[in-house]
């Protein structure tokens, strides 16, 4: 998602995340929509104003295009949008909740909300604070460079929602070994070779462990028979690596064990994955 000239280009440093929970609906109690919700609801306390993009089919159009601005061509903040409008905070902040919430089995209204609501940013006087394109479930982007307090706010919000965080954007840790970069994502543990570039799912991870004397990180994964039909079918087809994850990984000189170890275990406390953290000593 990119911004006109008429917001700055400052990168997120932040993003919303969640896990697809088995059996969580997106209305439910930790269903992605709800989260996005809860956390925009923080938001709009440190914003000044909200754009929404919105498609005419959408059930409260209407009323949007009476109750809000519609914004000029040469005044929109979103590329390529057609109806944008701009809500005032806090004196439009009721409006704008309404939209962003649906009722339980509410199939209408889901639909409206991950696909007639197009894209929504909250902004502040000196920069965009937040941007989301809601059918894209990746895009929940945050802007925290010149806002203080709001992702420890945030964090507190969160606590005790399972399977949703808020993470840096850049990954929690990487480092180099043997020609090959790795990044902890997340939701996966992404590595950049010389030729190829491959994402290995955390959800399939069941332990990593430092074996101090040899410098090497172990992971154990679930063995891809356990995975989806789907899945594994995909892997045949395309010969993909991400069917055979790595098992062992150099530790380079210098890089912190420990370090390394606590992005792991922030991960897993922040999105309740079930892997275990260890070094052989455990």
């Amino acid at each position: 998602m990119e911004f006109t000239e008429n917001v700055d280009a400052a990168e997120p440093t932040h993003l919303l995340v969640s896990r697809s929970l088995s059996g969580v609906k997106d209305w439910d109690e930790l269903g992605r929509v709800t989260v996005e919700n809860r956390a925009v609801r923080v938001l709009m306390d440190y914003g000044t104003t909200v754009h929404l993009g919105v498609d005419p089919r959408h059930g409260q159009f209407e009323t949007v295009q009476r109750e809000l601005t519609q914004i000029p061509d040469s005044e929109c903040i979103f590329i390529g949008s057609d109806h944008e409008f701009r809500a005032s905070l806090p004196e439009d902040r009721a409006l704008v909740e309404s939209v962003l919430e649906i009722a339980d089995g509410d199939t209408d209204a889901w639909a409206d909300r991950l696909f007639h609501l197009v894209e929504f940013a909250v902004l502040t006087d000196r920069s965009w604070l937040y941007r989301s394109v809601p059918h894209e479930a990746h895009i929940r982007e945050i802007n925290a460079g010149e806002h203080e307090g709001v992702i420890e706010k945030l964090n507190e919000t969160f606590t005790q929602v399972r399977g949703s965080a808020i993470v840096p954007f850049g990954g929690l840790t990487s480092w180099t070994a043997d020609g090959t970069a790795y990044d902890l994502k997340w939701n996966s543990l992404y590595c950049s070779g010389r030729e190829k570039s491959t994402s290995y799912d955390l959800e399939r991870l069941t332990r990593v462990i430092v074996l101090p004397l040899e410098d090497l990180l172990q992971f154990d994964w679930k063995p891809a028979s356990e995975e989806s039909l789907l899945r594994r079918t995909v892997w045949r087809v395309l010969g993909s690596k991400s069917a055979a994850p790595p098992t062992r990984v150099e530790i380079p000189a210098g890089e912190d064990r420990e370090q390394l170890l606590d992005a792991f275990r922030q991960l897993r406390e922040k999105l309740g994955y079930e892997y275990d953290v260890e070094t052989s000593s455990d």
